[in-house]
């Protein structure tokens, strides 16, 4: 009796096309290498395999046999054009002729091409041939605006990453809008003529000759259309509604971005001309390096969502009226500054100060550094300057900005700072923006980086250097670590205030100010005796206040001094586990 005959699957498709692709094994650097057959022979030998897997991948023929190779050649990493062509042993040149197919395999979602031309098999396509099943790309239909925004945020971060064509991630974007008319950024698109629902032209568009020029009737040139697209994506995912052309670099050829940024400056964008694309503007005033899609247009794109992003509810937020005021002491010389911040940041002259700079053509911003010892008052200094000029704190959480994931720091960076010019136009009284322990985040730049993690650092860095150089409000930073700050950082502030531990005689004012019912004598004597920050006094205290509730009476002066050397020798302990 016959052997039955078994189902033909993507697994066994694709095994039989490599065993008969594979004519060649070769050791090359002490391992051996296979060589394929792709020609006509081969084409004829497999041609059921083939079109069996055209069938389940939505590709031709010839298409699933270039993918089947690249499987194997890939086996799970990434390799070069130069290696296909050495396996397939043809020459580079005769290869480009397969580029059509590479682009159809990469529009198909198979594979990926990635950073300096590198090839690999695409995670999700890899993921169903391993369950031997059949992948077909998601379908670009019956999506809704926030999934086109979604799938346009992929799009964009593969750009980035250089794993994504320009061209094809194009014809991505303007496919999905064309295929959801009913969508509100499909009619967006339409009603400015971003791209027009009659369209008809190119499904490919040749970057070097064509992406300033028309390609569907009546829709603007391609490179206006990414524009725009981008634009989206930079409101949509980073909040970014202030961008400037550093943040397209990616999505751009050099040329390309070169004749969009001087066409935007002569004010000559369709974006420009049909109220799409505006100036940004500080304090009412247009800021002409920098642009954003113009709100009312942004209410009509994201009317599936919601509308316009609502940033009322901030975090880290801080209300002036919420914070509890206290009788803070100091040495003279850091009063003097205190004093001249508290008479900056009232609220007229904080005004008259800004228009004056403005009208000398010098950065407004202010940017302040409070740096010393721990528990020297430089976190509750900016607390009571806010307190009492009226002004919110926005607290950057320096632990959250940061995320393991690629490009989420400089985006929740970015949100930070966005959220803070928003806050600083919709607010009567600026805001302040405050960094604690800011070494964390504004530390020294590693040059000739390599490391994810050094570049990481250094792309959030050079982030907070641009935005302390445009900052239209007020930025106060705290440190105990100042040789661990960029000397580029140190530059930007423009007031710098050290704060160290306190003479005996504000030592003396503290413990009276904290305790009361302590005698002259006795604050003077443990004021001389011990060196002690405001905070760690704060520590004896309340150590007292604990030893008073649970034994019914107050602390002898002796229970304090026991206090005391248990409050030095906490803060040996700590210094010895520094660097550790």
């Amino acid at each position: 009796m016959a052997k039955k005959k078994e189902p033909k699957t993507v697994l066994s498709a694709i095994n039989a096309i490599i065993k008969a692709a594979i004519y060649e094994k070769e050791d090359r650097f002490g391992s051996s290498e296979d060589y394929f057959k792709f020609d006509e022979e081969l084409l004829n030998k497999v041609k059921k395999d083939a079109e069996f897997l055209a069938e389940q991948f939505s590709i031709t023929g010839k298409q699933s046999v270039l993918f089947s190779i690249i499987i194997e050649m890939a086996k799970g990493d990434e390799f070069t054009k130069k290696d296909l062509a050495y396996r397939l042993k043809t020459n580079f040149v005769e290869l480009l002729s397969y580029d059509e197919d590479l682009k159809a395999l990469e529009a198909a979602l198979l594979i990926k091409r990635c950073r300096w031309g590198r090839i690999r098999v695409a995670e999700d396509a890899q993921r169903c041939i391993e369950k031997n099943k059949p992948f077909k790309r998601p379908p670009i239909n019956n999506l809704s605006t926030f999934t086109i925004l979604s799938r346009m945020t992929r799009l964009f971060r593969g750009m980035n990453n250089d794993e994504v064509d320009r061209d094809m991630a194009l014809n991505e974007m303007d496919g999905m809008i064309l295929a959801n008319p009913g969508t509100s950024i499909a009619k967006t698109a339409d009603k400015y003529g971003i791209l027009k629902f009659d369209a008809t032209g190119n499904d490919h568009f040749d970057e070097d000759d064509g992406w300033m020029e028309n390609d569907y009737n009546d829709s603007m040139c391609p490179a206006e259309r990414m524009f725009f697209y981008a634009l989206c994506y930079r409101y949509q995912e980073c909040e970014d509604d202030e961008c400037w052309w550093w943040d397209f670099r990616e999505f751009f050829k050099d040329t390309v971005l070169d004749e969009l940024q001087t066409t935007y400056k002569d004010e000559e964008l369709s974006l420009q001309e049909k109220k799409v694309v505006v100036f940004s503007t500080r304090d009412g005033m247009v800021v002409k390096d920098r642009f954003k899609i113009d709100d009312p247009v942004k209410e009509e794109l994201l009317a599936d969502c919601g509308g316009l992003h609502d940033h009322s509810n901030i975090h880290g937020l801080l209300k002036y009226e919420d914070l509890q005021e206290k009788n803070l002491f100091y040495d003279e010389p850091v009063r003097k500054s205190v004093d001249t911040l508290k008479n900056l940041l009232s609220d007229k002259r904080y005004a008259e100060v800004r228009e004056a700079l403005e009208q000398q053509g010098l950065r407004s911003g202010f940017t302040c550094l409070f740096y010393g010892s721990p528990g020297t008052g430089k976190t509750e200094t900016v607390y009571q300057l806010a307190k009492q000029t009226g002004r919110d704190i926005i607290m950057a959480d320096v632990a959250k900005l940061k995320s393991m994931w690629v490009g989420e720091s400089e985006k929740n960076l970015k949100r930070l700072f966005s959220n803070y010019k928003k806050l600083v136009h919709n607010s009567s009284v600026t805001p302040i923006l405050l960094f604690n322990e800011a070494d964390a985040i504004f530390g020294i730049r590693q040059l000739g980086a390599e490391r994810a993690i050094d570049k990481m650092e250094n792309s959030l860095q050079n982030i907070i250097l641009q935005e302390m150089e445009d900052l239209k409000g007020i930025l106060i930073a705290t440190t105990n670590l100042t040789e661990n700050l960029d000397k580029a950082f140190e530059r930007r502030f423009l007031y710098k205030v050290k704060f160290n531990n306190p003479s005996v005689d504000v030592k003396c004012k503290i413990w009276n100010a904290m305790m009361p019912e302590l005698s002259e004598a006795d604050a003077h004597f443990l004021a001389e005796k011990f060196d002690f920050s405001g905070g760690q006094i704060e520590n004896v205290v309340r150590k007292k206040a604990i030893q008073t509730i649970l034994t019914g009476h107050n602390p002898e002066i002796e229970d304090l001094m026991t206090f005391c050397c248990e409050e030095m020798m906490g803060a040996r302990s700590q210094q010895r586990k520094i660097g550790f």
